[in-house]
């Protein structure tokens, strides 16, 4: 479905029923809702799946305005609102592991548990996020495009279908939209967020992962006070399909913190 907010269409995709339990997953940079295709399969049956497309990804507005990770966070606070959704389990990778931080912090009495898969609790390389915007906008998201696909998945994934699934995924991409994802990630700073972070919180990364080194993860989650970290192994940065189960596994156990208790 389609949500207007803050003054940008975005586009939403929806799992399950609305009675269920609310989980909400954001996706990475140059991805869009349907990286989370093996996890909304997996927890439809039991949960209300929420999956939006960030600005200028999947089939949302190009950002008319400069984007930041707090910008998408209030598209996030404010798509839920309109939804009607008042609490929910949250989940985010990569950017969008940045991004669940800030809406965490923004509503930590509506989280019920948050999970964070290969992300950071700053910026890694600013120079190096300017430099890639600037460089897609001079010439084209094409001109990145192996590189960025190295990362994300390990060299056996790259031809089976969810490798090619995820090249398909980033070729379709705006050029401008993943150049705008870049400018948010050169400033992103998420370290005000972690004292905030009262709810369960796990974090987990690929432990081949170069875009966000298992070092960095760790880090984010030394500073979130009694969150959990985890590995998982033979992954890079996007093990969403890759090791879907281990994924599928991370998340559960995380979701039970909370529905247990």
């Amino acid at each position: 479905m389609f949500v207007s907010v803050n003054d940008h269409n975005l586009h939403v995709a929806l799992h399950g029923s609305k009675q269920a339990p609310a989980l909400v997953l954001l996706h990475s940079l140059g991805t869009s809702h349907d990286v989370w295709q093996e996890q909304a399969r997996a927890f439809s049956a039991s949960h209300y799946v929420i999956c939006p497309d960030f600005r200028g990804h999947g089939l949302s507005d190009v950002s008319r305005s400069p984007v930041t990770v707090e910008a998408l966070a209030e598209d996030i606070v404010a798509l839920l609102r309109e939804l009607g959704v008042e609490q929910f389990h949250l989940a985010g990778i990569s950017i969008g592991g940045m991004v669940a931080q800030c809406v965490a912090a923004t509503m930590p009495e509506q989280v019920w548990t948050l999970t964070i898969f290969d992300s950071s609790i700053e910026s890694l390389a600013p120079q190096m996020w300017q430099g890639r915007a600037a460089k897609i906008r001079a010439d084209g998201l094409a001109s990145i495009a192996s590189g960025v696909l190295a990362r994300w998945i390990t060299p056996d994934a790259v031809e089976t279908p969810h490798g090619r699934g995820l090249a398909t995924m980033l070729a379709r991409m705006s050029s401008e939209g993943y150049a705008a994802g870049c400018d948010a990630l050169a400033i992103a700073d998420c370290r005000g967020c972690a004292a905030s972070l009262v709810m369960p919180v796990t974090i987990a990364v690929g432990e081949l992962d170069e875009a966000t080194p298992p070092a960095a993860s760790k880090a984010l989650a030394d500073a979130i006070a009694g969150s959990r970290f985890t590995t998982i192994p033979d992954a890079a940065h996007i093990p969403l399909f890759e090791q879907a189960a281990a994924v599928n596994q991370i998340l559960a156990q995380s979701v039970e913190r909370a529905e247990a208790s």
